[in-house]
């Protein structure tokens, strides 16, 4: 489990080195708000594509070898980024990207093939922290390597440092991580091989519905804070690292120390609900922040919410599908949250330029706080 979450760490501290740097590398070459916003498009369109094929071969190939074809693409498309001298290399460079991202859901059925259903949520609350290591680092050195001008980032030294870091963690995965193959069983029954054919599972389409809404406002903060804190405060990407990184802090401090512990008193449907409680919240708190330090406590909603939010759905996905079919399921989140963060993007980049900077908050928190009351029981009933 060790050398899997060092990879994982590794590999997004890489991915999260782009994250402050991307909106202005975008407006360097005149990019308007919903401009930026499709710049994520992209990253997601080809990511929704690709994650159910890498979930299919990593079940039929093994997940070390579909680990090792992605992080070796993944550094590809950050050299790509460095390099792009116009917009549509941009583009190019991010489409790249996301259909390599196929990493992560990979990991994730890595993990569960070596462990319990009774310390999966641990597990997976670990595979968070990772996750969250990643977006306290990352973020952070993104930042200072892009520097504090909004009109003129550094844009050639995060990707390659984020290149770089994917190299790394390359060669750990190929020296340190072991063939699970023989822990994957044989699927006798018949495999549901379609989003479609996976929507008419009754318990598995409703967990499935909630991911992709509340990713769908998630992903509509991440596309536009960048430029949201620009406008408000007159931020650049080392103060957007800076928040990005803090966020992280607060994924590690929720899935390091307090999901395991939480789970055993209050079960993971209680945790998940309340969650999405706390993400609606800390939208609501951004559209209403007017100092800055407003805006780092309606990051810690957030990220507080969907720290409880992730393990604990990815736990209730994998546990109502056989063993043979994990890779599968978690290939199918991952597809679901693509679309998500299709649609998130590309609706909050057209509130944002045609009703104002603070509309993509206030529209997801009520919709949100909308589901958390009219659906309190839905992942109830669906994890029974």
């Amino acid at each position: 489990m060790i050398p899997l979450l060092l990879v994982v760490v590794i590999d997004l501290i890489g991915f999260g080195i782009i994250i402050p740097l991307l909106p202005f590398y975008a407006e360097t070459f005149g990019a308007s708000p919903q401009k930026v916003t499709m710049l994520m498009v992209v990253f997601s369109i080809a990511q929704f594509i690709a994650a159910p094929i890498w979930g299919g071969l990593s079940d039929k190939y093994g997940r070390r070898l579909i680990i090792w074809i992605t992080l070796a693409g993944s550094m590809l498309a950050y050299v790509l980024l460095a390099y792009s001298h116009t917009l549509y290399g941009l583009f190019i460079a991010r489409a790249f990207a996301g259909f390599m991202a196929g990493n992560i859901s990979t990991a994730q059925a890595y993990l569960t093939d070596i462990t319990t259903k009774e310390n999966r949520a641990k597990v997976m609350g670990f595979f968070g922290a990772a996750f969250g290591i990643g977006f306290i680092l990352g973020p952070a050195l993104g930042g200072i390597l892009a520097g504090a001008d909004p009109k003129n980032p550094n844009v050639f030294m995060p990707p390659i440092c984020a290149a770089i870091l994917s190299f790394i963690a390359l060669l750990l995965a190929l020296f340190l991580l072991k063939d699970t193959r023989s822990l994957i069983k044989p699927n006798s029954n018949k495999r549901i091989t379609s989003l479609v054919e996976a929507l008419k599972a009754p318990n598995l389409s409703q967990l499935i519905l909630l991911s992709f809404i509340v990713t769908v406002v998630f992903a509509s903060m991440e596309s536009t804070f960048s430029l949201w804190s620009e406008r408000t405060y007159n931020w650049g990407p080392k103060q957007n690292g800076y928040i990005f990184a803090f966020s992280g802090v607060c994924g590690v401090i929720v899935q390091g120390f307090l999901i395991s512990r939480l789970v055993k008193h209050f079960g993971e449907s209680f945790l998940c609900r309340f969650g999405i409680l706390l993400i609606s919240l800390g939208m609501i708190s951004v559209a209403l922040s007017y100092m800055q330090f407003h805006a780092y406590l309606s990051m810690a909603l957030i990220a507080f919410g969907l720290g409880f939010f992730m393990p604990t759905i990815s736990t209730l996905l994998v546990n109502i599908v056989s063993e043979q079919r994990r890779g599968w399921v978690l290939g199918v989140s991952q597809s679901v949250s693509s679309l998500a963060r299709i649609i998130g993007p590309a609706t909050a980049g057209v509130f944002f330029e045609l009703l104002g900077k603070n509309s993509p908050y206030i529209i997801g928190g009520v919709s949100l706080l909308l589901i958390f009351i009219m659906f309190k029981n839905l992942i109830k009933q669906a994890s029974t």
